[in-house]
Parts: structure tokens; sequence; C-alpha cells
């Protein structure tokens, strides 16, 4: 109960907070836009790492799922 209750006055006070912020008057740097370009690209391409590394495992659950469902359906009938 109290955790839910600080969730929601952590909530309440961020939301205040960005109300309440003023405009500051500043300006986004050049360099700015190929930086988050960089790390879009560095986002993507972990990613990609990720799945090839942990493709088997992924397609083995995958497999696993549909081998099943189809064995159950093929009881039933």
């Amino acid at each position: 109960m109290y955790r839910s209750r600080f969730i929601w006055v952590a909530l309440f006070l961020m939301y205040f907070s960005f109300v309440t912020i003023s405009s500051a008057h500043a300006y986004i740097d050049p360099g700015s836009g190929s930086y988050f370009f960089q790390l879009l690209v560095g986002g993507l391409l972990g990613a990609a790492v990720a799945v090839k590394v942990f493709w088997r495992r992924i397609w083995s659950f995958l497999t696993r799922r549909s081998r099943e469902d189809a064995e159950t359906r093929r009881r039933e009938d």
C-alpha cells in the first residue's frame, strides 16, 4: 500500500515539475543529430548481434510451441 502511494506521489511530483518548467532559451548543437543517429544505429546493431547470438534459443522456443500445438490438434481430431 505504501509502495503504490509512493509511486503515485512520485508521478505527481514529476508531472508537476515538467508542467512548471519555464523555457530554456537554448539551442540544439548541430552535432547532436549525428550523435542521436549513432545511438540509433548502435542500438539496432546491438539488437541484431543479440538476435544472432541467441537465435538458436529463440528458434527452439518458437518451434517448440508450434510443435506442441500441432500435436495437441492432431490428438483432438
